[in-house]
């Protein structure tokens, strides 16, 4: 199978296909139209080098052949002279030379660009692994996707545990992007995963997983630096009660969620937000605590980073889940996210500029959970990112 720049995720290039031929009409048309004193052999040159930008390999060998040929019936019909001709021939084989040497550059780093990106996506199912359906009573899912086709790791995470105290959920977006991100995210998951079953109440893991961001920081960074002193996450932490309804949140800079109940989606006031992990030693005290709201049956759960909240469209507005999203009418809470993705990619026109990642849980009777995520679905420690678009 051909690999290349447009077939690894850069449809903006693949929009410009039709320049090659276009360039090559042009060159036929002078050609055909103007004195013999003008040569469309510029014209040709350009189509074979932009055919190896926007196209494939095979493309490119088509339009470098169609140039050749139209160059060499021109040489025929049209009597330059024989040095004319022939440097007019010259000159298209060295630009279709150079087009097919730039195809196969680009063929080479596409092949290894697969590679890294391949590198990527295990270490971030490694650090995220795949997402059970059912967890209890409660459906979860959850989508990551990259803010540029190409990329499929950030600073965007998402974890789940069912303890003794409740399903405790993380969603939580790093400062940055890159492998340096990727070390933060590791971080915090671990340390979620191993203090989620044992703290008593929230403020107390926000408090652990604080001291493991500002520990990783100490060790992996110079603390005189201007990255160690803005190394920080946001955070939003959940604790959803199996017996009762109460769903408790406890925000740590990280945008608000949502909850949809009977069709209507409605922001969840957390009120003053606490300092982000990793920061809490600059403000402490502050913050304004946990937050309780009722988390009936038939009701679901949206957790979203700030990818979401700040997704803009061509005026520049900010796009508003309560307004602009039109839920499904099931309770699915993967259909809910698909419709989410679908409403911000209308809203944006395709262009974005940071990564989203979303998690919903769905509170659902036994009987009443979705058949398929019956079938799918297991118990235990979850935490995962979702395919990237």
């Amino acid at each position: 199978m051909e690999t290349g720049v447009v077939d690894q995720g850069y449809p903006r290039i693949r929009r410009y296909q039709w320049l090659s031929p276009v360039l090559l009409a042009g060159a036929v048309v002078l050609e055909l139209l103007t004195p013999t004193v003008v040569s469309g052999a510029a014209l040709i040159g350009v189509a074979g080098m932009a055919a190896a930008v926007t196209s494939t390999l095979r493309r490119t060998v088509l339009v470098v052949a169609m140039g050749i040929t139209i160059s060499l019936v021109s040489a025929v019909a049209n009597t330059h002279g024989v040095v004319a001709d022939f440097l007019q021939v010259f000159e298209v084989l060295i630009a279709a030379g150079f087009a097919l040497a730039l195809r196969r550059m680009l063929d080479s780093q596409s092949e290894r660009f697969s590679l890294v990106r391949s590198a990527a996506e295990k270490l971030q199912r490694a650090l995220l692994p795949p997402l059970p359906k059912i967890v209890g009573p409660m459906t979860v899912a959850c989508r990551y996707e990259a803010a540029y086709a190409e990329a499929r790791i950030g600073g965007d995470l998402y974890a789940v545990e069912e303890t003794p105290f409740g399903l405790r959920l993380l969603i939580a977006d790093v400062r940055g992007k890159g492998l340096g991100a990727v070390s933060a995210v590791s971080v915090i998951v671990g340390a979620f995963r191993e203090r989620a079953e044992s703290e008593a109440d929230l403020t107390g893991l926000a408090e652990r997983l604080d001291r493991a961001v500002a520990r990783s920081v100490g060790v992996h960074s110079d603390p005189f630096t201007a990255e160690a002193a803005e190394s920080f996450a946001t955070a939003l932490l959940v604790e959803i009660s199996r017996r009762g309804t109460p769903v408790r949140l406890l925000n740590c800079g990280h945008p608000p969620p949502y909850l949809l109940r009977n069709g209507v989606l409605h922001p969840l006031d957390t009120g003053e937000a606490s300092p982000p992990l990793g920061m809490r030693d600059l403000a402490p005290g502050t913050g304004g605590g946990i937050h309780s709201y009722d988390f009936p049956l038939g009701a679901t759960l949206l957790c979203v980073t700030d990818g979401v909240t700040e997704a803009r469209n061509a005026e520049g507005s900010f796009y508003d889940p309560c307004e602009d999203l039109r839920p499904p009418s099931d309770r699915d809470p993967e259909r809910l996210i698909g419709e989410l993705f679908d409403s911000i990619g209308r809203w944006t026109d395709g262009e974005r500029d940071d990564d989203m990642a979303v998690v919903a849980v769905a509170r659902h009777p036994v009987d009443a959970t979705p058949r398929r995520m019956r079938a799918a679905g297991g118990a235990g420690e979850i935490g995962g990112a979702g395919e990237a678009g």
